[in-house]
């Protein structure tokens, strides 16, 4: 007798196979383009580039990171105020939103590294792997409003690449975001499968609009702060760059973003700028990448030595 779960568990494996393989490809396509802009680049530019980076924008861009650490944390705060109430202290969720995106930002693939940290971190507390899947999709949710209000800026701003039709979309987008508000005025649910995952209120949704962008300028301050200023271009026709860098970077599942990010992001500056667009990019990579990874990492390894040594005692 056929098993009647057979063809949603192979579509399910389709679809992963499909998903993996498209990452992979846009990975290798996105090195095959960086390798083609590296190679016209010259690594004594780069490396001059490097040398006259001023240590006081080093030490702005590790400000940023941090910055943008700390309002990624406070996402998982607000997802835990809406899932559990009181249940998990703020220290705790903050702890376990900086772990996890410190950590997961640098490894790839968040929805499988992310949900194991943050299964590691609230599990010690009690809390059941659908709690912690409703943080999870929450604290999503929080990051996706912030990657709409920076771009609903932007588009208002009016960036050059808009051609003077920026304010259409961004209008658009600001009329959704007060409508979604408007929404969340009342409890809403929404079912996820087998998952019913209470949606934040009005309030607790403006407060991840707020933080997600400051989240994003934080971010993308990161490195617009390393670039000279004969290179940089305003900070309006900046950001949608950047915002697209960071997306396909996530999409891609390498990573960190590793090698799409940088394609993008020398792609949308002329090859004059390039050297010093680069430098600054290794810098970053150090600052916003390397840095809250190794926070992170500590961070986790001192969680766990304390763990087991609370359990041994309990012993």
């Amino acid at each position: 007798m056929a098993d009647p779960h057979a063809p949603a568990g192979s579509s399910a494996r389709w679809l992963r196979l499909l998903s993996w393989s498209g990452s992979l490809a846009a990975f290798a396509l996105a090195l095959w383009l960086l390798h083609r802009y590296v190679t016209h680049l010259s690594w004594h530019d780069v490396a001059a580039a490097w040398s006259q980076l001023p240590g006081w924008r080093i030490a702005c861009s590790a400000g940023a990171a941090l910055l943008s650490l700390a309002m990624l944390a406070m996402f998982d705060v607000l997802a835990a105020r809406t899932v559990v109430r009181e249940r998990i202290p703020a220290p705790l969720a903050a702890f376990a939103g900086a772990v996890t995106q410190g950590i997961s930002n640098t490894l790839g693939f968040h929805a499988i590294t992310g949900a194991a940290l943050r299964y590691r971190i609230y599990a010690t507390a009690g809390l059941g792997a659908g709690d912690i899947a409703r943080i999870v999709a929450l604290a999503g949710f929080g990051v996706g409003l912030g990657f709409t209000v920076v771009t609903t800026g932007a588009l208002c701003w009016q960036p050059e690449i808009t051609r003077g039709w920026g304010r259409w979309p961004g209008a658009a987008l600001l009329l959704a975001l007060l409508a979604l508000l408007a929404w969340l005025a009342r409890p809403r649910t929404l079912a996820l499968g087998r998952l019913t995952l209470a949606l934040p209120n009005a309030r607790i949704a403006a407060a991840q609009m707020l933080v997600g962008g400051v989240e994003m300028l934080a971010a993308l301050g990161a490195l617009y702060v390393l670039l000279p200023a004969a290179s940089a271009p305003p900070l309006v026709d900046f950001l949608p760059i950047y915002v697209a860098a960071v997306l396909a970077g996530i999409a891609s599942h390498a990573p960190g973003g590793l090698g799409v990010f940088e394609t993008i992001m020398l792609a949308s500056f002329p090859p004059a700028a390039r050297a010093d667009l680069l430098a600054a990019i290794l810098c970053y990579r150090l600052t916003y990448t390397a840095l809250p990874f190794v926070l992170g990492s500590v961070a986790l390894a001192v969680f766990e030595w304390r763990l087991r040594r609370s359990a041994r005692h309990r012993c």
